[in-house]
């Protein structure tokens, strides 16, 4: 209300930031005298201030989420009529792009239905908007549209097939920028002002290129990637008449030695449109894809294990070849499987382990050489980087090897064991360097996800110091311990190791939940949220072998809830919870309902938050209003205030 416009624009600004990371029920009782007063400004105010404003509403929307639906049917006629007065205005693009991204949020908030009236004529704008002549390349709509786009497409699914075909060309344009390389007319092209990034390539002659870019064009490059990569994985099998035309303009990507980011956004798309082919019994594309994908990838680490080191003075670059392997990865995991003959399996696990030796090899040089020079910080800051991308590399070439046994497990079994085995059991050893030991409980999880019971026979190897490593004193251990845990528990054959486990389980959790709640500490609360799902799964599959302790383990698990820090393991405990609450299990609601506030307390929580997927807030929902008034009035006098005021809006939400 303040009569100063620029006091009034300073204030809005600040509303950004704050209500940006403000909670939904703190902001619910004042959001209708915010939304009658932004009314006012969006039709009466400045330009600068309807800015402002969009912004403003753009904030409130993304905050509220559903809750403001209810502002839908006077807002939108506002926000078109906005749009249609600024589409031939090239001095309002920012304003006209701020309008689209405030139009999405206000389409995510009301759901695919109440928006497919208006979803036509929006998306016809947000199209026509981008094809007006002579827009610069930095024209902001673009951005915002694509931003806008992604947002639709997530929540309408299916329904915003019919406007891909026009949209996804634009998108597609964008795959064919790339750096140049330097020289006079590449500087001759640049403006004062114009930020760059500088790339130093090797070629194939051993000579160096620098090569230069706009950090605009990357930045759209990136966009359109990210844009597709949302339009696939979004739509699922519906994409599959564009897989054609995308994978081709993705080729374009798989070079761009700029950014990896970008670089290992396009090779998960590629994994996507894998999957989508799959979805819609597209084999032979299927087989296409991979064939494709591996011919141009899997060069790169036969050179390295042709040189047998990973060296940039030969020419190769770790950071490079973490994100090819984990295109290898995505790629085979989401083409599934019967993509791949023996041969080819074998030879991937091959190449991935003789990459994985190349990289141990050069950390032990790289150490020895430091050993024998005195320090330099310098020096030692680069090399901390150089180890960080070591360290990630190795990872994610034991995650080549996961993906071969989760894709093609009896091929795995009779051509890639032996080898995964043999780094297991040398690298599981408790006298082996923490990172390395790491490793290979990284190569046993994955195994026992994708092999199940016929890797059963191999447990001895690692089962028995792996149940140890649940109370390692590093999170770094601890965590994939309880994971492969949970893993292993879900087999019969674990009956004999199930009370012990579950004794130590039971013991993590107690001493982790009882630590101090601080930022430091949340490695070690995803270790416990790990190991809740491990004693969950010990309980409910193994209770004849757990019996003389049911109740005390049944009481660390609830105890041990709402999980913290890992959101997987959240969705995997909280829907747990709640189909042992539906069932009535007494061990969970306890004689008469006497562990039901706790209960309620647990996953009024966790409703619509990372920690639980939409079928289990569903079910939440379902639950409160199944209590009924009276005894949900009860329940509701043991919560916290804002515990109260989340569960009225479950109830309203779920009726």
């Amino acid at each position: 209300d303040d009569p100063c416009e620029h006091v009034l624009s300073r204030g809005m600004e600040a509303f950004q930031f704050y209500g940006s990371e403000a909670e939904r029920e703190l902001l619910e009782p004042y959001v209708q005298g915010m939304m009658e007063k932004l009314g006012q400004k969006l039709q009466g105010a400045s330009l600068p201030i309807q800015k402002k404003t969009i912004t403003y509403i753009a904030v409130l929307a993304g905050q509220m989420e559903d809750g403001f639906a209810v502002y839908y049917p006077p807002l939108m006629p506002v926000l078109k009529q906005l749009v249609q007065s600024l589409l031939h205005k090239s001095e309002e693009r920012t304003l006209l792009g701020k309008t689209f991204e405030c139009i999405s949020l206000l389409a995510a908030a009301v759901g695919p239905e109440a928006f497919r009236v208006d979803a036509e004529v929006i998306m016809q704008a947000m199209i026509q908007a981008t094809q007006v002549p002579n827009l610069p390349a930095n024209d902001p709509v673009k951005e915002y549209m694509l931003q806008a786009s992604q947002r639709i497409c997530a929540m309408m699914k299916g329904a915003f097939l019919p406007f891909v075909p026009h949209i996804l060309p634009g998108v597609l344009e964008k795959f064919t920028l790339k750096p140049k390389e330097w020289g006079q007319d590449v500087a001759g092209q640049l403006g004062d002002d114009d930020e760059v990034s500088l790339s130093l390539v090797t070629g194939a002659d051993g000579t160096t290129k620098v090569m230069i870019m706009s950090t605009s064009e990357m930045e759209e490059l990136s966009n359109a990637v990210c844009c597709v990569h949302t339009f696939v994985d979004e739509l699922g099998k519906d994409f599959a008449p564009f897989v054609a035309q995308t994978a081709q303009a993705l080729l374009l990507v798989f070079d761009f030695s700029m950014d990896e980011e970008v670089r290992d956004t396009a090779f998960e798309t590629w994994g996507l449109l894998c999957q989508c082919a799959r979805g819609n019994n597209q084999v032979s594309m299927v087989a296409e894809l991979v064939q494709e994908f591996l011919k141009r990838i899997l060069p790169k680490f036969e050179k390295v294990g042709a040189t047998g080191a990973v060296a940039e003075a030969q020419g190769l670059d770790t950071e490079a070849l973490k994100t090819a392997a984990d295109g290898v990865k995505a790629c085979l995991k989401k083409a599934g499987p019967g993509v791949l003959n023996a041969q080819q399996v074998q030879h991937i696990c091959q190449v991935a382990l003789s990459t994985l030796n190349a990289s141990l090899k050069l950390r032990d040089a790289d150490e020895a050489q430091k050993r024998s020079k005195p320090a330099d910080e310098d020096d030692a800051v680069a090399d901390e980087d150089g180890e960080e991308e070591g360290v990630l590399l190795r990872i994610a070439c034991c995650e080549m090897v996961g993906a071969l046994a989760d894709s093609h497990a009896d091929l795995f079994m009779q051509h890639c064991i032996g080898p995964a085995m043999q780094l297991v059991t040398t690298f599981i050893q408790p006298s082996v360097r923490f990172e390395d030991r790491r490793l290979a409980l990284f190569v046993v999880c994955d195994m026992l996800e994708s092999l199940r019971e016929k890797i059963v026979s191999q447990w001895p190897q690692f089962l028995p110091q792996m149940l140890q490593d649940v109370l390692h004193q590093s999170p770094g251990l601890r965590q994939p311990a309880c994971y492969g845990t949970s893993l292993a528990a879900r087999e019969g054959a674990f009956a004999p190791y199930a009370l012990a486990a579950a004794q130590t389980l039971s013991q993590m959790i107690t001493e982790t939940r009882s630590a101090a709640k601080k930022k430091s500490q949340k490695p070690a609360q995803a270790c416990a949220d790990n190991a809740l799902s491990a004693l969950a799964e010990i309980l409910t599959t193994h209770q004849q072998a757990v019996a003389a302790g049911e109740a005390q383990l049944w009481g660390v698990w609830l105890k041990g809830l709402p999980c913290q820090a890992d959101d997987e393991e959240g969705v995997k405990n909280h829907r747990t919870l709640l189909r042992l609450v539906q069932a009535e299990n007494p061990q969970v609601v306890g004689d008469g309902g006497a562990y039901l506030p706790q209960v309620l307390s647990i996953l009024v929580d966790v409703y619509k938050t990372g920690m639980a997927d939409e079928e289990t807030s569903k079910g939440i929902g379902q639950l409160v209003v199944k209590l009924g008034p009276q005894r949900l009035e009860q329940l509701a006098g043991q919560l916290k205030e804002k515990q109260r005021k989340k569960l009225l809006r479950i109830h309203k939400e779920a009726q």
